[in-house]
């Protein structure tokens, strides 16, 4: 078996896998085992943040360029001379 050596832990997350391997009854390093083998047996999304934000734009709002809408013209643009 291969050893596997993970530094500089946040206290309060090393706390909390000690709390879990108790209430399993289990040493640290069979309940750091088990949340490794859960968390790998999760799937991957198949898409990444950006293309996933992208879709949330629905197509026909999606566009190249940002277009300012201008509800009135009721004032001229100021004068600064």
């Amino acid at each position: 078996m291969a050893d596997l050596l993970i530094r500089d832990i946040d206290p309060e997350l090393k706390r909390q896998v000690e709390q879990r391997a108790q209430l399993h009854a289990r040493d640290l390093s069979d309940e750091v085992k088990a949340l490794l083998q859960i968390g790998l047996s999760v799937a991957e999304p198949d898409l990444k943040m950006g293309t996933w934000i992208a879709s949330l734009v629905r197509p026909e709002d999606r566009g190249d360029d940002l277009v300012f809408e201008y509800r009135s013209v009721d004032s001229p643009p100021p004068d600064f001379e």
